[in-house]
């Protein structure tokens, strides 16, 4: 009798080996739905800051010269201009930080981040952000994000 007894619990506790095996199997498929819907959420958001933006800056040309004119070449506009296209410039830096910190915790896919890394270092090589890293207001920027466009003006030769 407690031969059989024994070999009832030795039983039971495979089975519920098992069942913990298989509970935390379906945990880990959960976890990756999850995280692959989080990333589309995140990707979804993105698309439309940058549709909003996008929109924004061309309803006139006037805003469209002014953040081209200080992305490029903020030393050309007038001092009134260069603080206007300052604080419109400092929104799309504003946005691709935001992408630079998505990615950096992960809520951002490879294939998203790559299609957008392009973005943010094109805003990061430009004359514009060379101001704003001379400008106080760069430290109203997150340090890793600065950080990350200097060593990327760095590679590329630019001088701050």
């Amino acid at each position: 009798m407690l031969e059989t007894l024994e070999a009832y619990a030795l039983i039971a506790e495979i089975i519920s080996a098992v069942a913990i095996i298989i509970s935390l199997i379906f945990v880990g498929v959960q976890i990756r739905e999850n995280t692959k819907a989080t990333q589309a959420s995140t990707f979804h958001e993105i698309a439309a800051l940058d549709i909003n933006i996008l929109l924004n800056f061309s309803s006139s040309p006037e805003l469209a010269r002014l953040i081209t004119m200080f992305r490029d070449d903020p030393d050309s506009l007038s001092e009134e201009e260069q603080i206007h296209g300052f604080y419109l410039f400092g929104a799309e830096v504003r946005h691709v930080e935001n992408l630079f910190l998505q990615n950096e915790n992960k809520m951002l896919s490879a294939k998203n981040w790559r299609s957008r890394k392009s973005l943010v270092d094109g805003i990061v090589l430009s004359a514009g952000f060379g101001a704003l890293l001379k400008h106080p207001f760069s430290k109203f920027f997150d340090g890793s994000f600065i950080e990350y466009g200097r060593t990327q003006r760095k590679k590329a030769g630019i001088e701050e």
